[in-house]
């Protein structure tokens, strides 16, 4: 094993034998994808759906309306986006750490959880945010 390196010869490399979507499907964890400009969720996993009590991505998309804004209870998301914005700062490699709760569709729980933003640059959507997020004990 090796870290990626783009100068690195092909020959003799095993394939890796898994793609994105077994990534998705098959790690521990609800994670999803967003645009830092708009707040547009690109992509969730099922872990995700689990968690906020969606069936489908349509049920998710019909309670947070395709944003990140949504997916956030409305009372922590203003304190969210100002710790990830001040973790963050003008880095182009950067990772914030949050607590917050999510909603849930069906029982309407509030779920706390730690998310791990990671924002990156990407050459189709400008800056993203990959996203983990690990339901935690709420704190008393």
């Amino acid at each position: 094993m090796a870290a990626y390196h783009p100068d690195m010869v092909k020959e003799g490399r095993a394939q890796l034998g898994f793609n994105l979507r077994d990534l998705a499907v098959n790690l521990p964890g609800a994670f999803f994808i967003y645009r830092a400009d708009d707040g547009k969720i690109l992509f969730a996993n099922r872990d995700l759906l689990s968690i906020t009590e969606c069936s489908s991505m349509e049920a998710l998309i019909e309670i947070i309306g395709w944003e990140v804004k949504g997916l956030i209870a409305p009372e922590d998301y203003a304190e969210a986006v100002e710790s990830c914005d001040q973790q963050v700062g003008d880095s182009d490699d950067a990772v914030a750490h949050m607590d917050y709760h999510v909603i849930t569709k069906e029982t309407h729980k509030r779920i706390y959880v730690h998310a791990v933003a990671h924002m990156a640059k990407n050459p189709y959507f400008g800056e993203i945010y990959y996203v983990i997020l690990s339901p935690k004990p709420e704190q008393k």
